[in-house]
């Protein structure tokens, strides 16, 4: 190891196979600018500590390359507590020994890290782990992406933090209901190449609703609500299936008025049946205000779901950013924490509760 030169003067010795001067130094002199080194002396790009390989070897980024050099920052958790810092090459190295690894699975862009790690182990007669490589994995609904930009568009304000539900991180994904399971055999199905390959995130939805679907309790939410009026009544009680596949129902009651979505309303005309799901079926007798009149069930009668007069604010934040916002069952706001359906719409995470609102993050 040794301390090098300038590193644009390297730069050229590196190009042309020609050894740095520092190159041969006495193990003292080395200590002595190691030491140097710690102890602040010099400024960032000033010096580094290198592997010595071979100067003549084909691939320059095989020849003499560093493993420590200086950044003067402030570290998010030990501070300014130290100033010469580990590449990842040589520090992934010496932990992947001492943490007994037998395997790397690492991005074909990684490729030469092996080979300069190898310098490491073969010096200290160790046995480097069994690599496998692949490719780069695009995901199709989020286009190129890298983590630089997402940090600084989180610094910049853009997005919330790296639990947004627009960004394609982990942590996203798990605030919006993701199983890891989910995400585990989503990537499994992928296997490993080397070749680049495109995937949607909708093969990742189908793993996830293998997931969720058999335990998801159903409830009603409708966007953009429009008030209905029910005619000849007081006050309605729904018995509604908490599941499909199962037998508990959950109560919803309500007075002579409903919630339905701006959707349904805009399908609406005078005179039409509708059902409302475990209600009633009526018979739209004005659109504007909307009124309609209960008859009997028919079984042509056309379902759609709705939310009661008591019912709490519900805001969806979506991966396109375009939030929804409406009308839910009060139950809704008991689930917190769990992944849920709401019909006709969609999985969702109940975030957060407060008083009069619900937080759910779109799951799919």
């Amino acid at each position: 190891m040794s301390a090098s030169a300038p590193a644009d003067v390297f730069k050229t010795y590196k190009e042309q196979k020609i050894p740095c001067p520092h190159r041969d130094a006495e193990p003292e002199v080395n200590m002595e600018y190691w030491d140097k080194m710690l102890g602040g002396a010099y400024e960032e790009k000033e010096a580094v500590l290198r592997i010595k390989t071979d100067m003549s070897n084909d691939d320059p980024a095989l020849r003499d390359w560093v493993a420590f050099r200086i950044l003067k920052r402030e570290h998010p958790r030990v501070g300014a507590r130290y100033i010469v810092w580990p590449t990842l090459d040589f520090e992934s190295a010496i932990e992947d020994h001492m943490l007994g690894i037998t395997h790397i699975l690492r991005g074909k862009d990684l490729m030469k890290s092996e080979k300069r790690q190898r310098f490491i182990y073969d010096y200290f007669g160790w046995r480097y782990p069994v690599t496998a490589l692949w490719g780069k994995i695009k995901v199709l609904e989020f286009g190129k992406f890298s983590t630089s930009e997402l940090r600084r568009g989180i610094e910049r304000g853009e997005y919330d933090g790296w639990d947004d539900p627009r960004l394609p991180t982990v942590r996203a994904l798990r605030r919006r209901g993701f199983q890891p399971e989910a995400i585990r055999r989503f990537f499994i199905a992928m296997g490993i190449s080397q070749n680049d390959i495109s995937v949607s995130m909708k093969n990742l939805y189908a793993e996830n609703r293998k997931l969720v679907d058999p335990h998801a309790m159903r409830y009603f939410f409708v966007r953009r609500p429009v008030l209905m009026e029910l005619r000849n009544g007081d006050s309605f009680t729904a018995m509604a299936l908490k599941h499909p596949s199962g037998t508990d129902y959950r109560e919803i009651r309500t007075g002579n008025r409903v919630y339905i979505s701006g959707d349904d309303y805009a399908r609406l005309r005078e005179g039409q049946r509708i059902r409302l799901k475990y209600l009633c079926t009526v018979v739209v007798e004005s659109r504007k205000p909307l009124v309609a009149d209960i008859k009997e069930e028919k079984k042509e009668d056309f379902i759609i779901h709705w939310a009661p007069d008591n019912g709490i604010r519900v805001r969806v934040k979506k991966p396109d950013g375009m939030d929804d916002e409406g009308i839910g069952e009060p139950l809704i706001a008991s689930e917190r924490g769990k992944v849920v359906q709401f019909e006709r719409y969609g999985f969702v995470r109940i975030d957060s509760v407060y008083r009069d609102l619900v937080i759910a993050y779109f799951t799919h």
